[in-house]
C-alpha cells in the first residue's frame, strides 16, 4: 500500500532579513543621533534600543574605540542673563560642538561641571538647598536629583562616578559638620552619596584617622581614576600638611592616601605647593608647582635650586599601583618661563597638560593676556589651543545612550 507524502513545506526567509541579534549589533556600532533615528522604524526596534543591556553595550563599543572627545567648561560665573554652554572638542581641540546649557535648569550659579559616560554632573547651590542635574547632551535629556538639604551643614564638594560593578552612577556631595565644641576652628566633613538606580540619597559614615580641614573644593581637584572619587585635603595639626581623601564607590568608603615625598626633592627651608589631581593615562596623579619659602632656607642651597628651576616649576608624580605608596613615583619635571602664573585645568586621555598661562605682554604698555596651551610632557612641546576664553575645567566625554530609558526630555 503506498502511502501519499505530504509536500515538505520550505519556510524562507526574505532575503533583505538579518536576525535581530545582528540588526542590534549594527546598531550599537552606530552614532548616538543616528540610533535615536531608527527607533521610529518599529516598536520591537524601539523598545531593544532603550534596554539597559543594549545601552551599555552601545557606550562600551564607543569606549572601546577610544570615541572620546573633551569637554570644555568656557563660561563665566553662571548668570541668568547670558546664554551658558559647553563646547566639545576632538583629539586635535578642534572645536566640534556647542551645548547649551537648557534653561529648563534655571541655574543662576552653578559651582561644578563634571563628566561620565556621556553624563554632564551640574550643581547649583543655592541658600536653603543645593540642586543637582544628571545631563545627557547627545540625547536631550536630563533628571533633577531629589532635594538634598543637610540641615547646619556648609556644602563643599560634588563629586560624580561610575560603579562598575552595579552599572550604576553615584554623586557624592561633601560638607562641614560645625564643630561639636564652641569656638573651635576645626571642623569635621560628612557626606551622603545618591544612587541614581534607587534614585535617592543616603548619609554615609567618614572614619577617618585625621581631621580634615578644607576650604570648598574646585571641581577640577575631584579626580576619579580607579574606581574612586579623590580630593585634595588639609590635615589639622600643629603644622597642617595635606593629604588625599578618596571615597571608593563599589563599597561607599572614604580612605586617606599619603602624598608622595616631595621634600626630599628640595633644599631645607622650602616646600613645594601642593597643587591639583589628575589622571594620567589611566593612573593616579599628583601635581606640585610652585615653592613656598621660609626664613630658615639655606641661600646656598636655595640659589643653586633656583638656577635650574623657576618659580613656575614643579614636579608630576604618578602612583603605579593604584593604592600602593611605595609606587609613586616622579614622571616628569617641568618648568614655565616668562609667565605671571600657570594654572593646571585638565588632562587628555593620551597625557598632555592643558593649562592656562598669564604672560606678559609683548609691547610696552600693553595688558597682561592669557593663553591657553596643552602641554607634551614627554616632549615638552607647547600647543596654542586658540581658546578665546578661559576655560574653567575640561574633561573627557564619550557620546552615549544613558537616561534613554529614563529622565526628562527637553523640549524645544
Amino acid at each position: 500500500m503506498s502511502q501519499t507524502k505530504e509536500p515538505r513545506r520550505i519556510l524562507r526567509q526574505k532575503k533583505d532579513h538579518l536576525p535581530h541579534d545582528i540588526v542590534l549589533n549594527i546598531l550599537a556600532n552606530l552614532p548616538v543621533k543616528s540610533v535615536l533615528r531608527f527607533r521610529c522604524v518599529s516598536k520591537t526596534w524601539d523598545s531593544s534600543i532603550t534596554t539597559p543591556n543594549f545601552i551599555s553595550t552601545h557606550l562600551n563599543l564607543n569606549l572601546n574605540n577610544n570615541n572620546l572627545a573633551y569637554l570644555i567648561n568656557n563660561s563665566t560665573p553662571f548668570n541668568s542673563n547670558i546664554p551658558i554652554f559647553i563646547d566639545g572638542y576632538d583629539h586635535n581641540f578642534n572645536r566640534i560642538s556647542e551645548y547649551p546649557i537648557p534653561s529648563a535648569f534655571l541655574l543662576s550659579n552653578a559651582h561644578s561641571v563634571s563628566s561620565c559616560n556621556g553624563l554632564v554632573c551640574l550643581t547649583e547651590l543655592r541658600k536653603t538647598s543645593t540642586h543637582i542635574y544628571l545631563w545627557n547632551p547627545s540625547i536631550r535629556k536630563f533628571k533633577g536629583l531629589p532635594d538634598c538639604s543637610p540641615t547646619k551643614r556648609d556644602w563643599l564638594s560634588t563629586g560624580f562616578a561610575y560603579q562598575s560593578n552595579t552599572n550604576d552612577y553615584k554623586v557624592v556631595m561633601i560638607s562641614h559638620i560645625p564643630a561639636a565644641e564652641p569656638n573651635h576652628h576645626w571642623v569635621e566633613l560628612g557626606a551622603d552619596v545618591y544612587t541614581l538606580s534607587s534614585n535617592s540619597w543616603r548619609r554615609v559614615g567618614m572614619s577617618l584617622t585625621h581631621i580634615f580641614m578644607v576650604s570648598p573644593f574646585n571641581n577640577w581637584n575631584t579626580t576619579f581614576v580607579s574606581g574612586a572619587l579623590h580630593w585634595l585635603g588639609d590635615v589639622c595639626t600643629a603644622a597642617p600638611y595635606r593629604m588625599i581623601l578618596s571615597f571608593d564607590v563599589n563599597n561607599d568608603k572614604f580612605k586617606e592616601m599619603a602624598l608622595p615625598d616631595v621634600q626630599q626633592l628640595l633644599p631645607q627651608g622650602l616646600m613645594a605647593d601642593p597643587n591639583s589631581l589628575m589622571v594620567f593615562k589611566g593612573k593616579l596623579a599628583f601635581i606640585t608647582l610652585g615653592y613656598l619659602r621660609f626664613d630658615h632656607v639655606n641661600e646656598d642651597e636655595y640659589n643653586d635650586f633656583m638656577r635650574s628651576h623657576t618659580p613656575h616649576s614643579g614636579f608630576i608624580w604618578v602612583m603605579g599601583e593604584y593604592g600602593v605608596h611605595e609606587s609613586w613615583s616622579k614622571l616628569f619635571f617641568v618648568r614655565f618661563e616668562n609667565v605671571v602664573s600657570v594654572r593646571f585645568f585638565g588632562c587628555t586621555s593620551r597625557g598632555e597638560l592643558l593649562v592656562i598661562k598669564k604672560v606678559y605682554p609683548v609691547t610696552n604698555g600693553g595688558q597682561k593676556r592669557y593663553v591657553v596651551v596643552s602641554l607634551d610632557l614627554e616632549t615638552l612641546h607647547e600647543k596654542d589651543l586658540g581658546f578665546q576664553k578661559v576655560p574653567d575645567i575640561a574633561t573627557t566625554f564619550v557620546e552615549s545612550l544613558v537616561l534613554l530609558d529614563e529622565a526628562t526630555e527637553l523640549s524645544g
